[in-house]
């Protein structure tokens, strides 16, 4: 009788274990798209400025009330809008945070570190060729 309270709990962290990896994943994969989100020319290559182009673009969407930062106070008052920008907002907090205020400048959005570009850009030449795209990809096992 004992054996089946661990038996369940053996299967439970196995599940629990494939979820896990199922969300790694997806957070990768995640992560990817909007990686290839950035190239704006769509030459297949993404350079740095194209990256920060991409987040001044994302901060003007944030930033609903225009007073240049990005804070709960853009959140929307109501509907299913609340609870993404909640989401993007916690996201952005944890890479673009730099004070750790609550509140995410332009100046800090645009100048925070990018660990995903950086390890692709295995030149180190500010742009992700294709080429180091595929290996990003393949690297993340997508």
């Amino acid at each position: 009788m004992t054996i089946k309270p661990f038996m369940k709990a053996g299967v439970a962290t196995v599940f629990g274990g494939i979820a896990c990896l199922m969300a790694a994943g997806s957070a990768a994969a995640q992560n990817m798209d909007r990686l290839a989100e950035a190239d704006a020319n769509g030459d297949g290559s993404i350079e740095w400025q194209e990256l920060v182009d991409m987040r001044a673009s994302i901060f003007e969407r944030l930033d609903r009330n225009d007073d240049g930062v990005v804070s709960s106070k853009d959140s929307p008052s109501f509907g299913p809008g609340k609870g993404r920008f909640g989401q993007a907002l916690e996201q952005v907090k944890q890479s673009s945070d730099a004070d750790g205020d609550g509140q995410i400048t332009k100046t800090e959005m645009l100048e925070a570190p990018s660990p995903l570009f950086d390890n692709g850009d295995t030149n180190e030449d500010k742009i992700l060729s294709a080429e180091e795209l595929s290996a990003l990809r393949a690297s993340a096992g997508l």
